[in-house]
């Protein structure tokens, strides 16, 4: 695996698990019985044991999604280094600003920062499949005959009475 990751939390507790599971599993004990031994559950014991490396075991971290507070992070920041570090606060600033969000997503973007971390950067959205080529590549599809849009089911499509 590439050298340049951080060397963080969950890569160091991937790595002594799959050490531990392993140190346990190349004996020939069975999955169960190492999940007894080590006080872990069987499913967690199995995803270590079937792992080639440690690596793989490594959670890996979704892209995060473009809010409508994006635009205002950099003030957020801004306010954070001037000393305002309450979100009840931040809230209705970002608000006057234009941002119509909710106070839980403000909260949310300033938890970094109250662990000394940087505020997240915001995300290119994905091209959305309604737009572009996949919306063309749908409407030269072929459409359905009438009686399968409708619901009938070729002998009569009359109420029964």
């Amino acid at each position: 695996m590439p050298s340049d990751r951080a060397d963080t939390a969950a890569r160091r507790h991937a790595k002594r698990l799959y050490e531990a599971v392993h140190a346990v599993t190349d004996t020939g004990r069975s999955t169960n019985a190492a999940a007894r031994e080590l006080g872990l559950d069987w499913r967690t014991v199995r995803k270590y044991a079937r792992a080639t490396n440690w690596h793989k075991c490594v959670r890996r971290t979704r892209p995060r999604w473009p809010t409508s507070l994006d635009l205002y992070l950099e003030y957020l920041r801004l306010r954070w280094e001037e000393g305002e570090h309450s979100a009840t606060a931040l809230h209705p600033e970002v608000v006057a600003k234009g941002n119509r969000g909710h106070y839980h997503r403000v909260k949310l973007a300033v938890a970094p920062l109250r662990r000394g971390l940087p505020i997240d950067t915001p995300r290119e959205r994905p091209p959305s499949p309604r737009e572009g080529h996949l919306l063309d590549h749908h409407r030269s599809l072929p459409t359905r005959p009438a009686r399968l849009r409708t619901g009938c089911n070729g002998y009569s499509c009359t109420a029964r009475s």
